[in-house]
């Protein structure tokens, strides 16, 4: 754990950081889901008929099916999800993040912290 976070874990954290911004009441809306993940790094497109992404508000619900292998390539796939995977499960360990079965990822106040220095230094880098 003594080394920095990973351009992966990073990208993670921001986008957590952005879902946590969201203007919303309801708490479910701001966690963010592996899918979310999926869909905005790597851009797959949603195969599940009839599942309507903008409707829900990016929020992925238990045994919903939204990508397919032979879509995206089952190569590509697998080492997808299990690159996000273990990326989750590395900031967990160092705290940034917590889990709620099924509904979700969301900051812990450390990660809130990290994420938001990213995005600042993200912003700054931008303004040059």
């Amino acid at each position: 754990m003594g080394r920095g976070l990973s351009p992966l874990q990073q990208q993670i954290l921001r986008l957590a950081w952005e879902r946590e911004q969201t203007p919303t009441r309801r708490v479910a809306e701001r966690r963010l889901f592996p899918q979310e993940i999926y869909r905005r790094l790597w851009h797959w497109p949603i195969t599940y008929e009839g599942y309507n992404w903008e409707r829900r508000g990016g929020l992925a619900f238990r045994g919903s099916r939204h990508f397919s292998p032979s879509v995206i390539g089952p190569k590509r796939y697998h080492a997808t999800m299990v690159a996000v995977s273990r990326a989750l499960d590395r900031l967990y360990r160092r705290g940034l993040v917590v889990r709620y079965s099924y509904a979700g990822w969301r900051l812990t106040a450390k990660g809130r912290t990290v994420a938001q220095a990213l995005t600042v230094d993200n912003d700054d880098i931008s303004a040059l």
